[in-house]
């Protein structure tokens, strides 16, 4: 079986980044409709996940998480930085521990908000479901960029006594 290499890695992880502060203007949370009698077992869950992916109201994760959001988004922001970072010998050993941590503190962060949303009445959106899978892909790769070799920078004599 073939793995993805450091680069695809690279760009996952920006991608996941990216497409995580991208969910916060989805809906997060939404007011869960008045429960009614269900004609079968199984019914309030079925028209809970129906809400969950086709309806597009709700609070955003911006307003929903408050100060948390953009804690999110600047760890978001530290886990592409680090991992396109990751790409420059110079860079990379300071960058592979950005990623690692940056997108392991997303992963936390989304988890947390999603586990333990607001007990006022509130079911889950389709913005916390693509906050949570974005930060799982940015997780692993950012984690699978993070731990690749560090490339050696060539000196300048190296370089010169091969040409």
């Amino acid at each position: 079986m073939r793995t993805l290499g450091f680069r695809t890695h690279v760009l996952i992880a920006v991608a996941a980044a990216v497409g995580l502060i991208a969910s916060l203007g989805r809906p997060w949370y939404a007011q869960a409709p008045e429960a009614v009698e269900s004609t079968y077992p199984g019914s309030s869950l079925a028209k809970s996940l129906e809400r969950l992916i086709s309806d597009p109201t709700g609070t955003t994760g911006w307003d929903a998480l408050g100060p948390w959001g953009t804690v999110l988004a600047a760890f978001a922001a530290a886990t592409a930085a680090g991992a396109l970072g990751c790409l420059a010998p110079s860079l990379q050993g300071v960058a592979r521990e950005v990623v690692r941590y940056s997108a392991l503190a997303c992963f936390a962060l989304v988890a947390w908000k999603v586990l333990d949303h607001p007990a006022d009445g509130t079911e889950l959106r389709m913005g916390a479901v693509l906050a949570g899978v974005a930060a799982l892909i940015s997780c692993t790769s950012g984690s699978a960029a993070a731990a690749a070799p560090l490339k050696r920078r060539r000196s300048s004599h190296t370089a010169y006594a091969q040409r």
